[in-house]
Parts: C-alpha cells; sequence; structure tokens
C-alpha cells in the first residue's frame, strides 16, 4: 500500500459527509485512511464510524477521550499508518476525485522525491470559488518566505520519522515547521502542475482566529532554518 490519508476530526459534522464521498470516489482503488477523532461531541464521528467505504479502501478509526490538538491526532496517526506515503487531508478541504491517482502517478516515476505538493483551489465556506493558490517551484529560500506545500502535501512517511513527527508544540504552524525541517535535511521536493482540490478558507479556523499567534509562530520558525 502506498498512500495513508491521514484525518483529525473534532465536531466536523458541516463537512464530513461531503469529505467521506470525497474519499470513497477516488480513482485511486486502493489506499489507506485512519480518522483520529479528539473527543467530539457532535454526530461527526458516528458518521464516520457507519460510513461504508467501498472495497479498496482501509479504515483505522481511533476514538480519543480527550481533546488534542491537529499535529497531536496527526503524530498518532502516522505512527500506525501502513502506507509509504501520509497524505494529510482536512475535513473542510477537498480532494478532486483524481488527486490520489496523480499522487499515485507521480510516486511511481519519481521514487526518489520525498514530498509532491500542486496547486489548489480556495474555497469560502459557502463552497464557492474564491481564489487559487498557486504556489511556486521549491527551493529553500522561497519556502523560508512561503508555506508552499499546504494544504494537502504527499510525502514520505520515513522522512517524517526521521525529521521526529510533527512538533506538537505550535497550534497552526507545525507543518510549516516539518516542511522546513526536512528542507533543511535536503530532502526532495516537487511541485506538480495538477490542481488537486481545494482550500477552505474560513474566519474560524485555527490559523485564523489565533493569527497574532500563529504569525509569531511562523517567524519563529523561519528563524530556526
Amino acid at each position: 500500500m502506498k498512500i495513508s490519508v491521514i484525518c483529525s476530526n473534532y465536531n466536523s459534522s458541516q463537512w464530513i459527509d461531503t469529505y467521506l464521498d470525497s474519499l470513497n470516489n477516488q480513482f485511486l482503488h486502493e489506499f489507506e485512511v485512519i480518522f483520529v477523532d479528539a473527543n467530539s461531541t457532535d454526530s461527526s464521528i458516528d458518521k464516520i464510524l457507519n460510513f461504508e467505504f467501498r472495497e479498496g479502501i482501509s479504515t483505522l478509526i481511533l476514538t480519543l477521550k480527550e481533546r488534542v490538538g491537529i499535529y497531536e491526532a496527526w503524530n498518532r496517526a502516522i505512527k500506525i499508518s501502513r502506507g509509504d506515503y501520509i497524505v494529510n487531508y482536512n475535513t473542510d478541504d477537498h480532494l478532486f476525485q483524481s488527486s490520489l491517482q496523480t499522487y499515485t502517478s507521480y510516486i511511481e516515476r519519481l521514487p526518489h522525491v520525498d514530498l509532491f505538493y500542486g496547486p489548489c483551489c480556495v474555497t469560502s465556506e459557502e463552497g464557492s470559488v474564491i481564489g487559487m493558490r498557486n504556489w511556486p517551484g521549491y527551493s529553500h529560500e522561497i519556502l523560508k518566505e512561503l508555506c508552499i506545500c499546504g494544504p494537502f502535501p504527499c510525502v514520505k512517511k520515513s522522512v517524517i520519522e526521521e525529521a521526529g513527527y510533527f512538533n506538537t508544540k505550535y497550534k497552526s504552524s507545525s507543518d510549516y515547521d516539518m516542511w522546513l525541517k526536512l528542507s533543511s535535511l535536503n530532502k526532495s521536493f516537487m511541485r506538480m502542475e495538477e490542481v488537486l482540490g481545494s482550500f477552505c478558507y474560513r474566519e474560524g479556523s485555527v490559523s485564523n482566529s489565533s493569527l497574532v499567534e500563529a504569525q509569531a509562530d511562523d517567524l519563529e520558525i523561519q528563524s530556526k532554518y
């Protein structure tokens, strides 16, 4: 199995139906999905537990008794994942049907690349397209200026393990810390041309609701690398 999709879930009932359908409708026949539920109090965890995935999609569901942050949830999922590559996929974002198949095609042709990323649409909470994130090609200096790998890159599990997993110190910037750490370790990055999905811009998201803290974390991370 090449790809494990990891999902941190907390009270995502507003988006979870569409999210589950997007996974079930992926063109890639075989992959794994690992859900980590951080003690949700809405119906989202019940929907996950009761959803019938098609043949070829294997699932693991961790239901925690405590509220944990997104990066702690990702670390727990990665540690039990069976795929060679990890795709972090948040419940309010959207992967197009061809996305995982596209990643797999690149993986098979370019096995030396450690992290693949591509452009994505930006949508409102209502689902309207409001912009585009057409990330530039990779260099360490560009990455220090801009977190170009989001929101759902495909990364070798082995390099995440080598880097020591995601730093749970940061509330919303630990993925940026991880990509810069991998870059400083001279791992291979590749920008793909294909648009893979959409990122939902929400005023109430973790990064936007604590914008000053997130900006301070980004500056600290940039100074490290």
